[in-house]
């Protein structure tokens, strides 16, 4: 069969007790795109691996199973050959970037599959264009936001026009509308004779375009369906019982049933505190990338303050990771200053982790900081944030949503006054990042939280403020609800459902669990928003 078959695939790490991946049978046909989805840890990375043939030729563990790529052992895979018939775009994509230029990187793929130089001087521009990246081909790759890294990335696998294109969490850097245009491209791509395995977390963006989802929990496949799914659907609560996202609205509508969402009534949002002490403060401020052609920062006086929750929310490339490496001083510029002590955890957890265990990891802040009782504080971020089971584990043996959790962890252990984290919710399902934004909360206290993201609806939920970012400049600041529902024109903040019906009928912005909560309180006469 064409495509990509797996028959009994298992995999199992030489320090797992049990495998990562074990009996998975699944085909993907030419024009199908099957998404795999499951809680953090559940084996979905490590799937995709198998079937790119990496863990075979690198791994050290112990295959079950096997796989075929259009009929082919994807692990014997000559380069030539392998860049015609399997593209990848891992969870990481600045691990996978090779040239020192975009041009380079998109010219690498073409060049190994013996592409003629004319023809891969015209391929760049529709490259870029089919990805949505905005830049100049000379642009350095390591000028790149996150976000302009997973565009390169999945525009060189596609470069050598591959039939079978593994997809990690292509859109999860990716702004909302850059998502939604992406994933029609890679529809049209499919519908051309393209296989296509995708793993995501958002399934709401997603479902539109898959022809199947499929469900993994401990490294097996638990369920198996095809979209749409409509309120009844049998695996809507096989999704929230491992605490995946499920559509927002739908949810809500599955939830009511067979009441409708024009039968509840819900008390008005509650105000937020009052902020306190200014935290940062910034002077009209510049910044530019060296070889860049104009500032990607470009703002005047700001200042946030303790207690507050920040969301900072804008297209890719507008800033928002280079204001956080300002404010937590990677990058020096003028016109910044912060009362007291600053925790950031990056975009890629990995920059963030240096030691044996996770134990180690949060225990090193807080021994630095001469705590009392290091071992309370390790004990109740580990608890916090769901990693309790992991604490004598090393940190790269685990998933990268484990990995992110282990570095917010240990920040959150130090208790800052000031907390940075650049896109919080990246390979976390969605269980997990509720359950860490509540914590962050807790842990904080009156402490500053200043958070990059694309999840517009976390922002609603989770911020008392949202600071919106274009093209370096600040264009928009102020309370959640009232700066997404009338953003700056232009911008590509398109709201998750069920946020758009809560800001459309002014009701609380919170979970669809917690707003039929609300509603079966307010219609017994008991609590408030």
């Amino acid at each position: 069969m064409r495509g990509m078959v797996l028959a009994g695939l298992g995999y199992r790490y030489p320090s797992g007790g049990t495998g990562a991946v074990a009996g998975v049978d699944l085909a993907v046909a030419p024009g199908e795109i099957v998404l795999v989805t499951g809680p953090t840890g559940c084996g979905k990375s490590t799937l995709v691996r198998l079937v790119a043939g990496l863990l075979q030729r690198h791994g050290q563990g112990q295959v079950t199973g096997r796989v075929r790529v259009e009929e082919e052992d994807p692990a014997t895979l000559p380069p030539a050959r392998r860049v015609r018939l399997l593209g990848l775009v891992g969870q990481e994509p600045g691990d996978q970037l090779v040239a020192e230029t975009v041009a380079d990187e998109l010219a690498f793929a073409m060049e190994s599959a013996g592409m003629e130089p004319e023809r891969m001087d015209a391929e760049i521009g529709r490259l870029l264009s089919l990805v949505g990246l905005d830049v100049e081909p000379e642009r350095s790759t390591r000028a790149l936001s996150g976000g302009q890294q997973q565009r390169l990335v999945t525009a060189a696998a596609l470069s050598a026009g591959a039939s079978c294109l593994l997809l990690d969490e292509p859109i999860a850097q990716l702004d909302p509308e850059g998502a939604h245009a992406l994933l029609g491209r890679l529809r049209a791509i499919a519908d051309g004779g393209a296989a296509m395995l995708m793993v995501e977390h958002r399934l709401e963006a997603c479902l539109p375009f898959v022809d199947r989802v499929v469900v993994m929990d401990g490294g097996r496949v638990v369920a198996e369906a095809a979209p749409p799914l409509r309120v009844g659907h049998p695996l809507l609560p096989v999704l929230r019982e491992l605490g995946l996202d499920l559509p927002g609205r739908l949810d809500l509508e599955d939830r009511l049933a067979p009441r409708s969402i024009d039968d509840l009534r819900l008390p008005p949002p509650s105000p937020p505190p009052p902020p306190g002490a200014v935290v940062v403060e910034l002077a009209a401020l510049r910044f530019r990338h060296e070889g860049a052609e104009r500032d990607c920062l470009d703002l005047g006086p700001l200042r946030l303050h303790r207690g507050e929750r920040v969301a900072l929310v804008g297209a890719n490339g507008a800033g928002k990771s280079t204001l956080l490496d300002v404010i937590g001083g990677r990058r020096r510029v003028e016109g910044c200053r912060v009362q007291g002590r600053v925790v950031a955890v990056p975009q890629d957890p990995d920059l963030a982790l240096f030691l044996p265990t996770v134990r180690a990891e949060l225990a090193y802040g807080p021994q630095e900081a001469r705590v009392a009782d290091v071992e309370a504080r390790v004990g109740e971020a580990a608890a916090a944030l769901s990693i309790a089971d992991l604490l004598d584990r090393a940190p790269q043996s685990l998933s990268r949503g484990q990995r992110l959790r282990v570095a917010v962890a240990a920040a959150a252990a130090c208790r800052p006054d000031l907390l940075l984290l650049d896109e919080p919710t990246s390979g976390q399902d969605h269980d997990q990042v509720e359950r860490m934004l509540d914590a962050l909360g807790e842990a904080l206290g009156d402490g500053l939280l200043l958070f990059a993201t694309h999840d517009l609806g976390l922002a609603l939920r989770h911020a008392t403020r949202v600071l919106v970012l274009d093209r370096g400049r600040l264009v928009a600041d102020g309370p959640p609800a009232e700066v997404l529902a009338d953003p700056p024109p232009g911008l590509p903040l398109r709201l998750p459902s069920l946020a758009a019906l809560c800001l459309e009928r002014g009701w609380p912005c919170v979970s669809a669990a917690q707003l039929v909560a609300l509603g079966d309180s307010a219609a017994t006469g008991g609590g408030d928003a």
